[in-house]
This record gives C-alpha cells, sequence and structure tokens, in this order.
C-alpha cells in the first residue's frame, strides 16, 4: 500500500483510488439476538471469499472476540422500535436481546479501537443474500450466519465495489 493517499494506512484505507484494494479487506457480519450470528467475508480486489461463520448464545460477544480484533470492518443488523407501537406502548414485555448484543458489540469494538463499525437496516440482507449467491425465504428460523453473510455481502457489493457471488470480473 505504499503508493495510497489515504490517511490512515491499515483500517482506513479500504478503497484505492483506483477503486481497488490493495490488500485483502476482512469483513465481519453481525447478526444480534438471542442467538447471534456472525460471518467472516474477505474482500482481494473486487473478490469476495467465504471465511469462518457460526453462531453464538453469548450475548457479550467474548467468544467471537477474536474475530473481532481481525476484522477490518464490522457491519450488523441494527434494531428499531417502531414510533407508531412506541406511542401506543405495544410493546411485548419479552427480553430484547438484540439491543443487549449490540450494546456489548459496540462496547468490545470501542475497547478494540475499531474505526469501521456500519449499522445497516434489516432490509438490507434481502438483496444481501442475493449477491451472497443465496436465496433468501421470508420467515425462516435459523438462519442467523446467513443474516450476518447477507449484511456483509451487501456492504461489500454496494460499498466497497466487490463483485456478487457467481459474477464475472
Amino acid at each position: 500500500m505504499d503508493d495510497c493517499t489515504c490517511d490512515t494506512m491499515r483500517t482506513g484505507c479500504l478503497i484505492h483510488p483506483q477503486g481497488l484494494k490493495q490488500e485483502p479487506v476482512r469483513i465481519l457480519g453481525i447478526d444480534p439476538g438471542k442467538t447471534t450470528g456472525w460471518a467472516e467475508l474477505s474482500l482481494q480486489g473486487r473478490s469476495l471469499h467465504l471465511g469462518m461463520f457460526g453462531s453464538t448464545k453469548d450475548k457479550t460477544l467474548v467468544e467471537i472476540m477474536p474475530l473481532l480484533k481481525e476484522a477490518d470492518v464490522i457491519i450488523y443488523e441494527g434494531w428499531w422500535t417502531r414510533p407508531s407501537k412506541a406511542q401506543k406502548g405495544a410493546f411485548d414485555w419479552k427480553p430484547m436481546e438484540a439491543p443487549e448484543v449490540i450494546g456489548s458489540l459496540l462496547t468490545l469494538c470501542k475497547i478494540l479501537e475499531k474505526k469501521q463499525v456500519i449499522k445497516q437496516q434489516p432490509s438490507s440482507k434481502v438483496p444481501g443474500y442475493s449477491f451472497a449467491g443465496m436465496k433468501y425465504v421470508k420467515g425462516k428460523q435459523g438462519t442467523h450466519w446467513q443474516d450476518a453473510l447477507a449484511h456483509a455481502t451487501f456492504y461489500a457489493v454496494t460499498k466497497l465495489k466487490a463483485l456478487p457471488v457467481g459474477s464475472d470480473a
């Protein structure tokens, strides 16, 4: 990356002025919840490569801290309360695991001095599935790592100019 004109080298130089990555960019997708899915992608040039993937019930995310340390970019599915429901007080009083896990994630990212931590809309996973070469099935349960992969792939394709899986260069 000697010819890179970015101010920061390791995590700041994700896109070279010509739009090509100079070293593999490690992307970690996170789908927070009671079971949190995670998936690693590596971006070399414009090609995506799947790394490790899995899920955890550890709400502190300490179990996946080594993955967080190695990631250049961390993408997670955001969680919002719909204003119309909040104004009416229409809550189910079940524990809300997703915001708890997101809090753990943001705390660990702060401790690890991660600069590229991106929250995405839940709707981003639908096209992300297609970009990853997978089929999205609405309402399907137990797809946590696939949702995490879809979020990471969506970001890589739309923001880092990666080619969707199965595309020709």
